[in-house]
C-alpha cells in the first residue's frame, strides 16, 4: 500500500500580512490606465485645494 503524498501548504505572502507594506499601493488587477487617471484627478483637487 502507497502513502498518499499530502499536499503541499502554501506559504502565507509576508507583504500582505504587513500593514505597512500593503496600504494604498495599486491594486494587482487594478489596470494602469485606472490608476493614471486616479493619480490625475489626486492631483487636480489637491491643486483646487491650494491658494495660488
Amino acid at each position: 500500500m502507497k502513502i498518499k503524498e499530502m499536499p503541499k501548504i502554501k506559504v502565507r505572502n509576508q507583504v500582505a500580512l504587513s500593514p505597512l507594506l500593503h496600504k494604498g499601493g495599486m491594486h494587482e488587477t487594478e489596470k494602469p490606465r485606472a490608476q493614471h487617471r486616479r493619480n490625475r484627478q489626486d492631483t487636480k483637487q489637491q491643486l483646487k485645494k491650494g491658494v495660488w
